[in-house]
């Protein structure tokens, strides 16, 4: 026995090495790839920094308030294109909100724009600051805690998102070609799902009936949704992140009904699974005297009243999250709350309400097919 925990330590000890290992090996290598960089990028050597002025202004409701505003002087070390390895003297003034310009920081590493040379040395413009190293770091880290922590399984999902990710380019560069997006989100969902579902089981019976209850259950919210939005009125789909200008109503419609339906795929598949294996494990453990479908419909809503509180918690601050600095922005310029959410954060909160029916729906739909499964096997009386 304590053998056996020895080699467990020691274990954990190496697999906690290798993601560390992972971790920094990635920063180091990112951080310093500037020379598959076309733009200059340099590293801040020196900052000094001044009060500038004040700005004073109105919001749209009559309140005056008043901005500080600071000028940086910085120099910094070129670390690739034509004056690789000579210093760059740069300017920068940003506000102290910073929500329409950045504060610069001694060590970081910023790209910058017309470089010119003068009696006194280089001169040139900050243009932001080079933060690859940190998406491809905690990339990294996540696929090595997958790799070390889930083994096999962990490969599987992996390799699930890799091919998901790929199916999911395809459908965007078929859309920019003249498909219809919303053709090709139902046969992608169906992959993601069965893709997902078999990684994760095999070929396993809890597979087929997650697959079958998740399906249902999204056809449900996406019916509730069409039917909402056909009788809701023309939506204003102004507002909408990232939608070409101008646009065509019926195209921005399909575009908003396929973002909902992949939207609320996650959540609705984790708690059809959550139900299916309480079912499968009722069915392997519990007596088969009270293997009866009022007991297992009655825990299966126990669970659901557990899991559910949570999905929709994770739905509301996934969907929400990001329009928090928006929402401060708004309501500092005296924007009114009801003007924020009719035309800011609207489509957020539909997507919210959308998956949150999914998953109120998922939890009947996923109990229903593995109770009519394992009745029909006779499992459950």
């Amino acid at each position: 026995m304590t053998m056996h925990m020895k080699i467990d330590k020691k274990k954990l000890i190496i697999k906690i090495f290798i993601v560390i290992a992972v971790f920094i090996g990635v920063s180091l290598a990112i951080s310093n790839d500037y020379s598959l960089y076309s733009h200059d990028i340099g590293k801040i050597t020196d900052v000094s920094e001044k009060f500038a002025y004040e700005h004073t202004n109105q919001n749209v409701s009559g309140r005056t308030y008043t901005e500080k505003f600071y000028t940086q002087t910085m120099t910094a070390v070129l670390k690739n294109g034509d004056h690789k390895g000579q210093k760059v003297t740069l300017k920068n003034t940003y506000g102290k909100s910073q929500v329409y310009d950045t504060k610069y920081f001694k060590g970081e590493s910023i790209f910058i724009d017309n470089i010119k040379a003068s009696s006194g040395g280089l001169y040139g413009s900050p243009a932001g600051v080079k933060r690859d190293w940190v998406i491809a770091s905690v990339t990294a880290l996540l696929l090595a805690l997958f790799l070390v922590i889930g083994g096999k399984e962990g490969a599987l999902t992996i390799l699930s998102l890799g091919l998901n990710m790929v199916a999911f380019y395809f459908v965007l560069k078929e859309y920019t070609r003249g498909h219809n997006i919303l053709y090709m989100t139902i046969p992608m969902v169906i992959l993601f799902t069965w893709l997902l579902l078999f990684f994760m089981y095999g070929r396993h019976e809890k597979t087929y009936l997650s697959f079958v209850s998740t399906l249902i259950t999204i056809m449900a919210a996406a019916l509730i949704a069409t039917v909402a939005m056909r009788f809701s009125g023309r939506i204003d789909f102004d507002f909408m992140d990232y939608l070409n200008q101008p646009y065509d109503q019926d195209d921005a419609t399909l575009i908003f009904l396929s973002e909902l339906i992949i939207g609320c795929l996650g959540a609705v598949m984790d708690v059809v699974v959550t139900i299916v294996s309480t079912v499968a494990e009722i069915t392997k453990t519990a007596d088969p005297d009270a293997l009866t479908w009022k007991n297992v419909l009655n825990s299966c809503r126990a669970v659901g009243d557990d899991v559910l509180g949570t999905m929709i918690s994770l739905m509301l601050f996934t969907n929400i999250a990001a329009d928090i600095p928006a929402f401060i922005l708004y309501m500092r310029n005296g924007v009114a709350i009801m003007t924020i959410l009719r035309y800011n954060v609207f489509f957020e909160l539909a997507r919210f309400l959308s998956g949150s029916i999914g998953c109120v729906l998922s939890i009947p739909i996923a109990s229903a097919v593995a109770l009519l499964y394992y009745r029909r096997k006779k499992v459950i009386a």
